[in-house]
């Protein structure tokens, strides 16, 4: 009975923390929403020199690597300390980036900027391994203003959270049950830049709600307040 009951305690602990981590998750992804939102506005980074500001990644927001800079009006890589952003809209922990991944309270966070448009598409650009972006492809001037996405996934599927999570500069945050027979878990099974996209490879698509689809048939539905 002593063994029945404490494997019962620890089961509940567990699914404890996993709705802790996971409130956690859909929290930070707001404040990702909230830095991005004023890092454009303040106009920290215009590459095209057009006087728009431009979206960040992890490294750039968290002032942990510089800002990608306008070279003659095009992209280019930033130096340190002069183009460290100056205070950081993110917390320390966001500029601790590895393998493009940050580590937060049991998930870990992607940041995608989109590329310049090809052929009527828009591809995404994933943040450097070591965090920001020192070289080419860097992110498109014109389309770096307009858009980001971010997902948010378990670090360890079951036990530290279950489901994955995705919001972008429309600031709709869409939620993935994540049941599948390849549940996206830790860095063993990641989504794709475009697995809340309606269309492959596009970040300039509408949001996939409600249907299956993607690379692994996921559904993405909206969290409820």
């Amino acid at each position: 009975m002593k063994l029945l009951f404490a494997a019962g305690a620890l089961a509940l602990l567990g699914s404890e923390r996993i709705a802790e981590n996971q409130r956690a998750a859909r929290s930070t992804l707001r404040s990702i929403a909230a830095a991005q939102a004023e890092f454009q506005a303040a106009v920290e980074i215009d590459t095209n020199c057009d006087g728009v500001g431009e979206y960040g990644y992890f490294g750039e927001l968290a002032g942990a690597d510089p800002m990608r800079v306008s070279h003659f009006c095009e992209p280019g890589a930033g130096v340190a300390p002069a183009d460290i952003l100056s205070p950081p809209l993110l917390r320390s922990p966001f500029g601790r980036v590895a393998g493009s991944l940050v580590s937060h309270r049991g998930y870990l966070f992607q940041m995608w900027l989109p590329y310049q448009t090809v052929t009527g598409t828009v591809p995404a650009v994933e943040e450097d391994p070591s965090g920001g972006k020192g070289a080419a492809p860097f992110p498109g001037s014109v389309n770096g203003a307009r858009m980001w996405c971010c997902y948010a996934w378990p670090i360890d599927y079951g036990r530290t959270g279950d489901r994955v999570y995705f919001l972008n500069q429309r600031g709709l945050l869409l939620e993935c049950k994540n049941w599948g027979l390849w549940p996206y878990d830790g860095t063993t099974n990641m989504p794709a830049s475009d697995e809340a996209y309606s269309v492959a490879g596009d970040m300039s698509s509408p949001l996939r709600v409600g249907a299956a689809g993607g690379n692994h048939q996921t559904i993405w539905t909206p969290v409820q307040p």
